[in-house]
């Protein structure tokens, strides 16, 4: 508990490492959960609860959100062992509990977008003045002004999006630290032995297809709110399919890490690379480049 709760607030107390330190709070617990039992892990989530409501109601609800991943994953490890219905399920819970606690502290959503619609321009304005500072061409400083309202907007309109492929992005964290910490208990948690060889569900190209549809025929409007954040969704799984499909072959042709690290640098911050690495990932449903099927059949159905 000692180690959740210094977590947590070394991340609330320090913004910049907060990216680091964040995701890991719900780890000690989870550790000593599938250690020493799940009815402990769960107790000492309560306590840790107990201990921030008693010093702040919005520290405890924060930390009640890293609660709520913790027992999710306590309880349904192993009974749902497809790890995209795994983390998807755990991250729509997530989701569902930070609305219903901002709609608890902002009192309506239109209090809560405003005070979000000022924060991100004041975060917005800060990077630019760093930026100035280092010396960025003044016409490129112009452009990005004049654009700041619409970035703030396009971000406010994909918030559900992001915030729950953050929240996945957390519990995939943790299932690959709990993976490392137990390795004898992967074939019990996961139907898969490697992250590699992970492909999405193929039904996910007709939800592709549906939001495509309704970007072409709608225009701004709920409907085109909505299939934007499900394009954002949908574009993020076949990114990753693409990384699995790049690190497969990183695995089976034995490339140095740094090369694959330079890699993976470049994907990331490299928007061109990034959509790629989703093309990849989409048209690997038809070409199955790792030839995942196949290498799974038995000689005889092969034949």
């Amino acid at each position: 508990m000692a180690s959740s709760v210094f977590l947590f607030m070394s991340g609330i107390s320090l913004p910049p490492l907060g990216v680091i330190l964040l995701p890991l709070v719900p780890q000690p617990v989870l550790l000593f959960g599938f250690k020493y039992g799940i009815a402990g892990g769960m107790v000492v989530l309560a306590l840790a609860f107990l201990l921030f409501l008693f010093v702040a109601e919005e520290l405890a609800f924060m930390y009640g959100l890293f609660a709520v991943m913790a027992g999710l994953l306590l309880a349904l490890l192993g009974r749902i062992r497809a790890i995209e219905y795994l983390v998807g399920s755990i991250a729509g819970v997530m989701l569902s509990t930070a609305a219903g606690l901002a709609y608890y502290f902002f009192g309506s959503w239109t209090v809560m977008f405003q005070d979000l619609r000022a924060s991100l321009m004041h975060q917005l304005a800060s990077a630019m003045n760093v930026q100035e500072k280092m010396g960025l061409s003044q016409d490129s400083l112009a452009s990005l002004k004049e654009q700041a309202p619409q970035i703030v907007e396009m971000m406010l309109r994909l918030l559900p999006a992001l915030l729950l492929l953050s929240f996945a992005f957390i519990v995939l964290i943790n299932l690959l630290y709990l993976g490392r910490r137990f390795p004898e208990r992967r074939a019990e948690w996961f139907s898969l032995p490697h992250l590699r060889e992970w492909k999405g569900p193929e039904p996910l190209v007709w939800g592709l297809i549906a939001c495509g549809i309704v970007l072409f025929l709608t225009g701004a409007g709920v409907l085109n709110t909505i299939a934007w954040n499900f394009l954002v969704v949908i574009g993020a799984c076949y990114f990753a399919q693409g990384l699995a499909v790049i690190a497969f072959f990183f695995h089976k042709n034995n490339v140095p890490r740094f090369l694959r690290g330079l890699t993976y640098v470049l994907i990331i911050f490299q928007q061109i690379f990034t959509l790629l690495v989703a093309g990849l990932g989409l048209f690997d449903l038809w070409g199955d480049f790792r030839r995942l099927g196949k290498d799974r059949l038995t000689p005889s159905q092969a034949a």
